[in-house]
């Protein structure tokens, strides 16, 4: 709008430009006529500006109207789809505890189970841990039943032993000496 207006302006300044250059009339009266014309112009410039303003003021009331009506049916529709979901959201919660409820005796039943194969286990546990003891004392008796007999026999072993490796000396002394005596 405010090319339109601003193109009417400058046709009218051209115009009169043109009407000056072409007037067989004297200068004063031209000046008038100027006058008069650029204050016709003036005031209908005024009264479409009073114009448009009056529009822009009818415009921004309507569009504030109109926001104000978005805003309040924005605001109704949360608040109800806020409504909506709290009841949905109440019945999730209701249906979750309900099941939940359902679910308690299966985790006690489960949870009793669990503690009688758990008590079994550590009756087994304990009767091994009792059979290993007694086997562990019965071998202890063994070994100290065995145990003489076993030094005695090791340190027969020892002499034997002993008793080869003096003989096996001597022989190797007897050798050396009879080798040395040959040489």
């Amino acid at each position: 709008m405010a090319n339109r207006i601003g193109s009417f302006i400058i046709g009218g300044i051209v115009g009169a430009v043109a009407a000056l250059l072409a007037a067989p009339r004297s200068g004063a009266d031209t000046r008038a006529m100027v006058a008069d014309k650029a204050n016709e112009v003036l005031d209908d410039a005024q009264g479409w500006g009073a114009q448009a303003a009056s529009s822009a003021q009818q415009v921004y009331q309507q569009a504030a109207t109109k926001g104000a009506e978005v805003v309040n049916d924005v605001t109704a529709k949360g608040a109800e789809i806020a409504d909506d979901v709290r009841a949905k959201g109440q019945g999730v919660v209701e249906n979750v505890q309900e099941v939940a409820g359902g679910m308690k005796p299966v985790f006690t039943e489960k949870n009793d189970e669990l503690r009688d194969k758990i008590e079994a286990a550590r009756a087994r546990i304990a009767e091994q841990v009792a059979k290993n003891a007694e086997e562990s004392a019965a071998a202890a008796e063994a070994v100290e039943d065995a145990a003489p007999v076993v030094a005695a026999e090791a340190q027969d072993a020892v002499e034997t032993v002993a008793e080869k490796v003096a003989d096996a000396a001597e022989a190797v002394e007897g050798k050396a000496e009879e080798a040395a005596s040959a040489e």
